[in-house]
């Protein structure tokens, strides 16, 4: 880090740095990339996903194949991504996913392809087709009409529905004697359903039900799919209640005390800073935020469920989200600002201004640390699960919510990656560390607090048992503090950026099509982009700048 006075420098051990990286780097590649192209990643076995229009087209097809009567209106059509996450976190935590995506997961995908299509023909029906992603083929279905349409026939007995049931099973080529009941009644939606095991598919713990819907006499659902013991389901739910204490409490509350504390020191230390600074890295962090919220339309969609949404609320949803957005880009200004008066209240400059000399190649320069140190963070990040996983029996699942699947426009997915490098990075390093050491007057701890904090916002992920992330994260936020002391801001951006970037692009990419995959390309150097262009820059308007010179590191700042 930098003092106030002094010409910008970055001392760093380049060879170092480039043997960590690249060392990082195929730890990487081996570890989370190549699974990929095994059978542990989801529908390895099935071959390439297909596109939601063709899953549209299948559940079209399939739709009226299976009823004459149906009239489903082909420009409404509607696919999103589903995921049955507690199996697959079954299936991963007792190490069982290899053994099923051999037998089972063509039959009974945990991966879907949700297609609603509107009936023409009767106000509020819609059919629900659950298509598998690779195969196209129709895994399960339901109907939804609306109160006003039902009829409870007179066909309603409970003995006539399950053999009803039992048979329909056998037209589906079940048979019939290895199906037992396992309950029957009426859901929460107002359809009876009868639940039957087929005693034949079981995997662990796990066996295929078969869950048949009825609206009066007529069959309206028929869903086969693996279930989890209850043992599971409920470990789940435990640790979701952790997790919303802990994003709650430790991440929410204790986040709006930094902002609190932002505002008042950005006005106590405005003789060292200038209210100027901060505001162009809050409106990219506001802007990117607000794009990824608008595209998350499909993501929404999929959090309902089977229930016909009304695209106002949904959209509701999306203002108050992004009204929720302008106040942490208001937050985060006030972080660049405080943060940047108390480092410079004490001398050091760990965020020099564009017009100082140098400041081209510094910036550049500290792309190039950020690359190198995100490698790092990279190949370190698998080898913190392994250890989890074998230690403490860490695991994770799937999240619709999260995948680029569920977004309007998947290719924006990645441009999410600068709004957590500059918001983070600015929340809990530039301003998180330098309120901590004037609190606690120890460096360690004035990195560990603001890093904790941000660390348990993280704990919604699918990642169990939740404490897992708590510690995958504070080792990493450990080491962003530690680039940020030794390189400063910038350079913590960008190893953010670039960081999450990688990943984010990957799973761009891992969508497949050419598209998708020059996409992903392009995220991954744009953050060289970004350097390159504000050096040009710079140099456009002071062509004397001198070259920046880069020494072994000093010792660490305490």
């Amino acid at each position: 880090m930098n003092r106030l006075g002094e010409r910008l420098s970055l001392r760093a051990d380049r060879r170092l740095l480039g043997i960590l990286a690249g060392i990082g780097l195929i730890v990487f590649l081996v570890l989370q990339v190549l699974p990929v192209f095994t059978n542990e990643s989801p529908g390895a076995e099935s071959g390439a996903v297909i596109s939601k229009e063709k899953a549209i087209d299948a559940a079209l097809s399939f739709t009226l194949t299976q009823w004459k009567d149906a009239d489903p209106e082909l420009a409404s059509g509607y696919a999103i991504y589903d995921t049955d996450k507690l199996l697959y976190g079954y299936l991963t935590a007792n190490r069982l996913l290899n053994d099923y995506n051999r037998k089972f997961e063509r039959e009974f995908p945990y991966d879907t392809y949700r297609v609603e299509l509107k009936d023409r023909s009767v106000k509020g029906k819609v059919y629900y087709v659950y298509v598998h992603m690779q195969t196209g083929k129709v895994a399960r279905w339901s109907i939804y009409t609306p109160p006003a349409a039902n009829k409870e026939g007179a066909a309603a007995d409970p003995d006539g529905r399950l053999e009803s049931a039992k048979q329909f099973a056998g037209q589906m080529g079940y048979r019939p004697e290895q199906l037992q009941e396992i309950s029957k009644g009426y859901a929460q939606n107002g359809l009876y359903t009868v639940v039957l095991q087929d005693m034949s598919r079981t995997i662990g713990q796990s066996g295929l039900e078969l869950r048949v819907q009825f609206r009066g006499p007529d069959i309206v659902g028929f869903k086969p799919a693996f279930t989890v013991p209850e043992s599971h389901a409920a470990y789940v739910e435990k640790q979701s209640r952790y997790a919303s204490w802990m994003t709650g409490i430790g991440y929410g509350l204790l986040t709006l005390a930094l902002a609190v504390l932002a505002v008042v020191y950005s006005a106590l230390t405005r003789s060292f800073t200038s209210f100027k600074r901060g505001i162009l890295l809050a409106a990219v962090y506001t802007a990117v935020n607000i794009i990824g919220t608008l595209n998350m339309f499909p993501a929404l969609k999929s959090m309902l469920g089977e229930t016909p949404t009304v695209d106002v609320a949904i959209y509701f949803g999306i203002i108050v989200q992004s009204l929720f957005t302008l106040a942490l880009g208001a937050s985060i200004y006030f972080s660049l600002v405080a943060g940047d008066g108390l480092w410079r209240k004490r001398g050091l400059n760990p965020w020099p201004r564009p017009r100082e000399a140098g400041y081209g190649d510094y910036t550049f320069r500290s792309m190039w640390i950020g690359y190198l140190t995100a490698f790092i963070l990279l190949g370190l990040q698998p080898v913190i699960f392994i250890g989890l996983s074998s230690g403490i029996g860490t695991w994770f699942t799937t999240d619709a919510s999260q995948s680029p699947y569920n977004m309007t426009y998947p290719w924006l997915f990645p441009l999410l990656a600068w709004g957590a490098g500059i918001g983070e990075e600015a929340v809990y390093r530039l301003f998180g560390i330098a309120i901590m050491k004037k609190l606690v007057r120890n460096t360690f701890l004035a990195c560990l607090i603001p890093t904790l904090i941000w660390a348990f916002g993280h704990t919604g992920y699918q990642v169990y048992p939740t404490y897992s992330r708590v510690i995958e994260l504070t080792i990493l936020g450990l080491i962003f503090s530690f680039i940020f002391l030794r390189y400063g801001f910038i350079a913590a951006v960008f190893a953010h950026v670039v960081f999450d970037s990688v990943l984010f692009a990957l799973n761009l990419m891992f969508m497949g099509g050419t598209g998708n995959i020059l996409w992903g390309i392009f995220y991954l150097i744009l953050p060289a982009l970004v350097a390159w262009i504000i050096r040009a820059l710079y140099r456009r308007r002071n062509t004397k700048e001198e070259p920046q010179v880069t020494t072994p590191p000093p010792e660490a700042l305490v």
